[in-house]
């Protein structure tokens, strides 16, 4: 009996190993995604990017709030992207990125199936693809106009053509794409600069590509990047290479809506809303002067206080944010705080198995990159749960690394290369 049930199981995970089942099951995810928005009037939550792009298709300036002139609050790309979409759709606009992010989430999954045939792993990446499109938080946050539903794809590329390089050797097409690749990353998300400049010198270090297309590389990112550190100079009389908020970053982090202890909210709700209205009439550097000024005042009166706001934004950002912290409706309980502390568990046994396996580099790779995700957000602040999901499609692929290797994989696969 017990091996009749077994063989039921075996055929019915082979079932749904199979990619073309996967991209089917993809699909009808797709199709209930945008079911959702319609429900919804296909109405998202928006952030500055979207005021970005408004004044940018309106009035063709660069600027949060017109009245303040241009700005460098934000990477470009995300704005200028949801500013074609304005553009073209009009009142409509908002439908169509709504949509058009349901379509990013649907190439997700096919590009993480990529990288793992890379390494001849196609069943990982196939695990890894079906727990990303049952997550409830990346079901949902698709609605949202924000740069986390871009980033996710657009690093994802960039690993992806580092590790087809690593893997299986550069060529001159591939050294094209993935300086490409990398300045796209870098003009969307400035949290993942550092973790790719690590992996771009270990391409060089561990001779993956010769020092002339490392060159390339570098100076190609560069000159495809400096029109942006020159539009900023120019606008501003300024260098700023990425973006303005720094200051701004480690001051909101005191606010008593987005700390959950009460010694470190520092900042009352009423004077948080006024410092709100009084950014909409400032210009971004005299705000950050603001900013600067009252952070030192806090460290003065505190010294150890941005040593305990560091780890209380490091238990936000790998639990949940403060206002879900406190919340223990059966929704938040099921949907996001135990399904994190699931993930997040099963991610430390899945670097423990790393270790016995001896898959270092591998665990070195995760190590660094939980880290570069985890650092900023500790010296700034843990307020949203997208800050978590720029990173936590990797904790999908923890789990199915876990389970491949803790179950008998080759009841599903021939022989494979290691990691």
């Amino acid at each position: 009996m017990f091996l009749v049930k077994f063989k039921i199981v075996k055929k019915l995970i082979g079932f749904f190993l199979q990619q073309k089942i996967f991209i089917f099951i993809n699909v009808l995810v797709l199709c209930a995604k945008i079911f959702y928005s319609s429900l919804n009037g296909f109405e998202g939550l928006t952030f500055e990017d979207w005021n970005i792009a408004n004044n940018l298709a309106k009035y063709n300036v660069y600027s949060e709030y017109i009245s303040l002139g241009p700005t460098a609050y934000k990477l470009p790309l995300y704005p200028i992207l949801l500013s074609i979409f304005i553009k073209i759709f009009g009142d409509h606009a908002m439908a169509a990125v709504i949509i058009f992010q349901h379509f990013v989430y649907f190439f997700i999954p096919l590009l993480i199936i990529s990288i793992s045939k890379i390494f001849d792993k196609p069943m990982i990446g196939l695990v890894t693809s079906y727990l990303f499109i049952l997550s409830p938080a990346y079901f949902f946050y698709s609605n949202t106009l924000e740069i986390t539903n871009v980033f996710i794809i657009i690093f994802l590329n960039f690993l992806f053509w580092f590790l087809l390089i690593w893997e299986k050797g550069s060529s001159s097409r591939r050294s094209v794409i993935l300086a490409i690749s990398t300045t796209l990353l870098f003009l969307t998300q400035v949290i993942a600069v550092p973790f790719s400049i690590v992996l771009l010198f270990s391409l060089l270090i561990f001779k993956k590509v010769k020092l002339k297309q490392f060159f390339f590389i570098i100076c190609t990112v560069g000159a495809l990047y400096s029109p942006w550190v020159i539009r900023n100079y120019v606008v501003f009389d300024k260098v700023i290479i990425a973006k303005t908020p720094v200051w701004q970053n480690i001051h909101f982090g005191y606010f008593s809506e987005v700390q959950i202890f009460k010694s470190l909210q520092k900042i009352p709700f009423e004077k948080g809303e006024e410092i709100k209205r009084r950014r909409s009439k400032t210009d971004e550097f005299t705000m950050e002067t603001f900013y600067k000024k009252e952070v030192k005042e806090f460290e003065k009166n505190d010294p150890y206080i941005s040593v305990r706001k560091a780890f209380a934004n490091a238990l936000m950002l790998w639990y949940v944010p403060s206002r879900y912290f406190y919340d223990n409706s059966l929704s938040i309980l099921i949907g996001r705080k135990i399904y994190v502390i699931v993930i997040n568990i099963v991610s430390i046994l899945a670097m423990i198995e790393m270790y016995k396996r001896r898959h270092l580099f591998l665990l070195i790779f995760t190590l660094v990159l939980f880290a570069n995700f985890t650092l900023p957000y500790m010296i700034g602040h843990a307020a949203m749960t997208r800050f978590k999901l720029d990173f936590e499609w990797y904790q999908l692929f923890l789990i199915a690394y876990f389970i491949y290797f803790k179950t008998k994989r080759n009841l599903y696969l021939t022989k494979t290369m290691t990691l």
